[in-house]
């Protein structure tokens, strides 16, 4: 069986060695990034971008119960962390069709920025939300999905939302509906 060590890990503090060749970096400046003495190369913690859907029918929304951790058994909105050189509604369009074997069409003005942290060592993120609707498709939700339902704003309170700004962020969509 193997065997793995707790290694300590920060989420804010800069980096300590560099990505690219490994060496000790120089200490951070005070813009926040440290610049390896060998390559040259600055580095930055910079939060990791994450887009979701505020996919709308009528009064109601689309959202989706998490089947895994972090915040297991918890409210979300469709969604997830985009690829690298991948653009914000491409992104959302991959996830949810993945997360729900929907199409969507998305409003490309995003109408929620939100920094939060993600998971038990609070890596942090940066929400993008958009208002999309279903083109094609039924919710069929995936492995990362417990369940998909629809709710009124009139239930969004009592719903238990993993992250409080996906909470705001449906509540603004269903008032704000076209």
């Amino acid at each position: 069986m193997e065997h793995k060590q707790n290694v300590p890990f920060s989420p804010t503090e800069p980096y300590r060695f560099c990505p690219a060749d490994g060496n000790r970096l120089e200490g951070p400046r005070p813009s926040g990034g440290a610049t390896c003495p060998l390559c040259g190369r600055s580095w930055y913690r910079n939060p990791a971008p994450a887009v979701g859907a505020a996919i709308l029918d009528g009064d109601r929304a689309l959202v989706t119960v998490r089947a895994r951790e972090p915040h297991r058994g918890k409210v979300d909105v469709p969604g997830g962390f985009l690829e690298v050189g991948e653009h914000p509604v491409e992104g959302l369009k991959r996830e949810v069709r993945e997360e729900l074997g929907l199409e969507l069409e998305v409003d490309p003005m995003p109408v929620l920025l939100a920094p939060h942290t993600y998971g038990p060592e609070g890596v942090w993120a940066l929400a993008i939300g958009f208002r999309a609707r279903i083109s094609q498709g039924v919710p069929k939700p995936a492995d990362d999905v417990a369940e998909a339902r629809w709710i009124g704003a009139e239930e969004v309170d009592g719903v238990d939302f993993a992250w409080e700004h996906d909470r705001g962020f449906v509540r603004a969509a269903l008032t704000q509906r076209a």
